[in-house]
């Protein structure tokens, strides 16, 4: 698709091969009536995430009622920057780095735990967009630099048969988290092979291939609009496609060499479960923030005693602090030792994966133990449906049921590895 050139290619863009005898596009085409949003440095991205943070949580009843995140908070976040700060800068993004997400999402977080997924979830996917192949980031961005993308990543929910030129795709995908701000899909399927397992592969579908079911009904995040997605044999041109296998190594993917920014060459599925991660444990850790200001001035209802004089209570805080601290120091250590390594060209082994997955999986299990643990301290007030701590609550213990980050089932997959025996099957390595 051909796209009109308005500006310059920005620095830090390695110019790509033309594709088809085009040249590929140096600029980004504005959307009618709108006003780019801004490129942004890490610390504007975490400044602004801070800043919208007390909107997210007046609107957070209102994300549960409409069951996705309510439109003015999606152009708050396309208008800021924020939605794009991981978009190729080649396209108006920000080209900013996983460790910068995880301070924008525990800002975020701080408000609206659905928000926050639904946020984390779509800022990532154009980062995975910008690995794939330029042709696909023109078909995506090349009329709409704002177009989202959603993912359904459960392989056996698709089929995909060879056919000339691509695929024809077919099948139904659960949790597609976002799907009602997103144009696009990004799903996997498999495809059966004359001998051999099926090969895994994921598959970039427009609006008008897909259609989502509006059956998102749930006790926590449950503003994300995590529906099913149905796509009934539709076609997938070449480019729109990449392997599992590829998508998972990073470094021999086509956004690896299009682009300067390592960012592109990061292996995708190591990261995975951290995009996710960072929710729970930003929502305890906001938990836990306001839960102890709340006591300090806080009388019992029945005593008239100093609350926050309770040993029990005391002892709460403590321990829910721990948990939190805990789990924010490692999930921290890890994201930045995977980005460190990629930086210096090095990368993660899967006994390194199974051991990040791991430690997102129990860091998860803290958050929630962190939340558990205040809960009786609240009282009755704390079930309130207008208190926070109830709604956080359902949120991280939603999030853990998350297969990502599932405790049950990272921990046997790298007890599995530790004992030399070979991890179960379908596993994101």
């Amino acid at each position: 698709m051909a796209v009109s050139l308005i500006h310059p290619a920005p620095e830090g863009a390695k110019p790509a091969a033309p594709e088809g005898g085009k040249p590929a596009p140096s600029a980004v085409p504005r959307s009618p009536g709108r006003a780019a949003p801004p490129r942004l440095t890490a610390e504007r991205a975490i400044a602004a995430a801070a800043d919208l943070a007390p909107r997210l949580a007046q609107r957070a009843a209102q994300a549960e009622s409409l069951r996705r995140c309510p439109q003015e908070t999606l152009d708050e976040l396309r208008d800021s920057g924020l939605l794009r700060m991981m978009q190729p800068a080649r396209f108006g993004g920000s080209e900013l780095g996983l460790d910068t997400l995880f301070n924008v999402v525990m800002e975020l977080s701080k408000g609206c735990a659905s928000t926050a997924w639904t946020y984390s979830n779509l800022a990532s996917h154009n980062w995975n967009v910008g690995q794939l192949e330029l042709q696909a980031q023109i078909d995506i961005w090349g009329e709409d630099p704002d177009a989202c993308v959603a993912t359904g990543l459960a392989f056996p929910c698709g089929r995909a048969t060879r056919v000339e030129g691509g695929y024809r795709l077919k099948g139904r995908w659960p949790f597609a988290s976002g799907v009602d701000a997103s144009r696009w899909m990004m799903v996997g399927a498999l495809i059966e092979q004359p001998a051999g397992p099926p090969e895994r592969r994921f598959f970039l579908v427009p609006e008008t291939g897909f259609r989502h079911l509006d059956n998102w009904q749930a006790l926590g995040l449950s503003g994300t609009g995590s529906h099913d997605v149905e796509i009934d044999d539709v076609f997938v041109p070449e480019h729109r496609t990449v392997s599992a296998e590829r998508f998972a190594a990073g470094q021999h993917l086509p956004g690896a060499t299009l682009y300067d920014n390592p960012l592109y060459a990061m292996p995708t599925f190591a990261a995975f479960a951290y995009v996710l991660c960072v929710i729970p444990v930003g929502t305890a850790k906001a938990a836990v923030e306001q839960f102890t200001q709340g006591m300090r001035a806080r009388a019992g209802t029945y005593t008239g005693a100093r609350v926050a004089e309770l040993a029990p209570v005391q002892l709460r805080i403590a321990e829910a602090s721990a948990c939190v601290e805990f789990a924010e120091t490692v999930i921290r250590r890890d994201w930045q030792e995977l980005e460190s390594g990629v930086r210096q060209g090095h990368y993660p082994g899967p006994e390194t994966k199974l051991r990040w997955k791991r430690n997102t999986a129990f860091a998860t299990s803290l958050a929630v133990r962190a939340v558990d643990t205040l809960m009786p301290a609240a009282g009755a007030g704390g079930l309130n449906l207008n208190a926070p701590l109830q709604r956080q609550f359902r949120d991280i213990h939603a999030a853990a049921a998350h297969f990502g980050l599932t405790w049950d089932v990272h921990a046997v997959a790298y007890a599995q590895a530790a004992l030399g025996l070979q991890p179960q099957a379908g596993m994101l390595l």
